[in-house]
């Protein structure tokens, strides 16, 4: 258990506020410290050791986006993958950062180079490696347009919304539909979700003064196109 405490001479100071503040600036969630009073005026923040004490990220699921991570990943999957042996680093840097910035995991890559999108197991075998198996395989999980669709923890994470809202699986596509014309990552389409749970958070957080108070500075600084001075 680790402990601060949190004093100050001036009275207008809300120690309790500022040390929810400093707790929540750290990650750590209001339920999981606890902030109490003295009788000498402090404000006393107890950690437990656990949220001290972070667990390292699991390789095979944590996102990879800068280069030296990518590179990483590349080491880790040609290590382990046999067919990759021959296949040139910086073409498999290349092509794999493509599916990374689309929000696949080291496991998905892998999972990829393994199976087909429908589950079937890829071909074994001394015949079938070098730059042009990879090509095949990682096409296989691209649209006609090259486009990179859904990984499998990111069909999983869909299908897991989908259940606890209680709608059909197939919801949204005709039953016809076929797998070169199934959904793809489309960066567009993350950043419109992104938009969309912003301003659900936005609706369901408190307003409160502060907040009411920062927005009234900053609106009075915002000058909108009609707004303008005409320029002589």
């Amino acid at each position: 258990m680790a402990e601060f405490r949190i004093s100050s001479d001036d009275r207008q100071v809300d120690l309790r506020r500022l040390a929810t503040a400093l707790a929540e600036s750290q990650g750590w969630a209001r339920e999981d410290v606890s902030i109490w009073d003295n009788r000498q005026g402090e404000v006393i923040v107890t950690i437990d050791d656990a949220l001290l004490r972070r667990p390292d990220a699991d390789p095979l699921h944590r996102p990879r986006h800068t280069p030296h991570a990518v590179h990483e990943a590349c080491e880790l999957l040609r290590r382990e993958d046999t067919s990759l042996r021959g296949v040139d680093f910086a073409y498999l840097k290349d092509e794999s950062a493509r599916f990374f910035s689309a929000g696949w995991t080291l496991a998905d890559l892998q999972h990829a180079l393994g199976h087909r999108p429908d589950g079937v197991a890829w071909e074994r075998g001394p015949e079938y490696r070098g730059s042009g198996w990879l090509a095949h395989r990682l096409s296989a999980w691209k649209t006609p347009d090259g486009d990179i669709r859904p990984s499998q923890s990111q069909e999983s994470a869909q299908l897991r919304v989908i259940g606890r809202a209680g709608l059909p699986m197939h919801i949204g596509l005709p039953q016809d539909t076929e797998l070169s014309e199934r959904p793809v990552a489309s960066p567009a389409v993350a950043r419109s979700a992104a938009d969309d749970a912003r301003r659900l958070i936005r609706q369901n957080t408190r307003t409160t003064t502060d907040t009411l108070a920062h927005q009234d500075r900053t609106s009075a600084h915002i000058t909108r196109p009609d707004e303008r001075p005409d320029r002589p």
